[in-house]
């Protein structure tokens, strides 16, 4: 796991693409749709390969970072869970919600609470810390 996602906290956003017929990745406040791949969990790779690269040429330049976003939406759980190559039975102990709960997050018939949602991005960002501390349980 790249430094940038835990240190900065810049949001990795992936989305499916049916014209690319591939899913698409940008990084809100750093850049907009750079890459692609066939697995949302290729493109997570590469946000944070790029998110790293930015981060360090922007410092070595002197240049400030860009404020993270502050309103980036609802992280998706479907695009977070298959990033972390779990099913929904796996992510949803992990996250401490039932599998109905997290189906309904999936289906968008409901919506995450604050805290949930406070969660979902913590694994978007950095899916290995959420599966650390499930292990750990």
């Amino acid at each position: 796991m790249k430094t940038i996602a835990r240190n900065h906290r810049y949001p990795l956003h992936v989305r499916w693409s049916e014209e690319d017929d591939a899913y698409l990745g940008s990084i809100p406040g750093l850049i907009g749709e750079c890459c692609h791949a066939d697995s949302a969990e290729g493109v997570v790779s590469q946000l944070q390969d790029i998110a790293e690269d930015l981060v360090e040429h922007l410092r070595a330049n002197g240049t400030h970072l860009p404020q993270v976003p502050e309103n980036t939406g609802d992280p998706d759980p479907v695009l977070i869970r298959s990033a972390m190559g779990v099913s929904q039975s796996q992510f949803s102990r992990m996250i401490g919600v039932s599998v109905k709960t997290l189906h309904k997050w999936e289906q968008k018939t409901s919506r995450p609470s604050g805290a949930a949602r406070t969660l979902l991005r913590v694994a978007a960002i950095d899916p290995e810390v959420v599966k650390r501390s499930f292990h750990g349980r």
